[in-house]
């Protein structure tokens, strides 16, 4: 990496969020590094969660200035002041319910954390399906706006094959294989991480060359072509590693702070 880095982006899942098993889900030396970074630059975080009331708690606690949320569909500043939304064309999502309703599968609109599925018994059995509400398709409804769509319910093969049929039959959005394969996230086609982080670069008047984006999962490779590098967590999967500048620490036991680190000089 031939540049020193004058803003840092994050991911959080499977790369910040470094005690994800545990009630404390991220560490204090993850919080205390990108806290002392954001006195003299700018830590940010690029999820695709939302702007929840945690997402929001932990970007004051580091003192972050803005939060790029829904892989960039939503981004607002440090007191959950919207700066800009990116919503999908409304007739695009009532045809891509209707393609996700024919694959069966389950799906979550705007992170709202509501599963609506088919009426059968499904093998996705992880603790975070069972804390969400589960709902069928019969009880759906449809709604005005828009930013995301979160699915899954395939094998890692089926995902991939869904991908392809969303990939080219919606050319105005931006779907990307998450989960370690087993999920797809859907934006509007504009709303990317990387384009996300090219607007906030010029909020921030930084050059985005200048900016390193640190992710595990198919949506930050999004990234690419905005950023000046790609640090790719050792935990991703090998195809996510492909299109990595570099790769860095595994997420766990604070391996973003050992990053900072590294890239500060300390």
């Amino acid at each position: 990496m031939n540049f020193k880095p004058e803003v840092y982006f994050s991911d959080l899942d499977g790369t910040f969020l470094d005690l994800h098993k545990t009630e404390q889900i991220v560490s204090q030396t993850n919080i205390e590094a990108a806290f002392e970074v954001n006195k003299k630059k700018a830590f940010i975080f690029s999820t695709g969660r939302p702007n929840s009331p945690f997402v929001m708690r932990l970007a004051k606690q580091i003192n972050s200035p803005y939060v790029i949320c829904q892989n960039g569909a939503v981004i607002v500043d440090q007191n959950n002041n919207i700066i800009k939304t990116c919503e999908m064309d409304q007739e695009t999502v009532n045809k891509v319910i209707q393609v996700l309703k024919e694959e069966k599968m389950m799906f979550i609109l705007n992170s709202d954390g509501i599963i609506y599925g088919p009426k059968i018994k499904h093998w996705f059995f992880s603790p975070w399906y069972k804390n969400n509400t589960k709902r069928t398709y019969e009880e759906f409804t449809k709604i005005d706006k828009a930013t995301k769509i979160f699915t899954f319910g395939k094998t890692k093969r089926g995902i991939k094959r869904l991908f392809k049929k969303l990939s080219e039959r919606f050319i105005n959005l931006s779907p990307h294989i998450v989960s370690k394969g087993y999920a797809i996230e859907i934006t509007d086609f504009f709303a990317t991480k990387g384009k996300a982080e090219h607007f906030v670069c010029n909020l921030l008047n930084v050059d985005p060359k200048k900016a390193i984006h640190f992710g595990d999962g198919g949506n930050d490779i999004s990234t690419v072509p905005y950023v000046g590098a790609f640090v790719c967590m050792k935990n991703a999967t090998k195809e996510i590693k492909k299109h990595a500048t570099e790769i860095g620490l595994h997420f766990k036991n604070a391996g973003i702070a050992w990053m900072l680190k590294k890239y500060e000089g300390e």
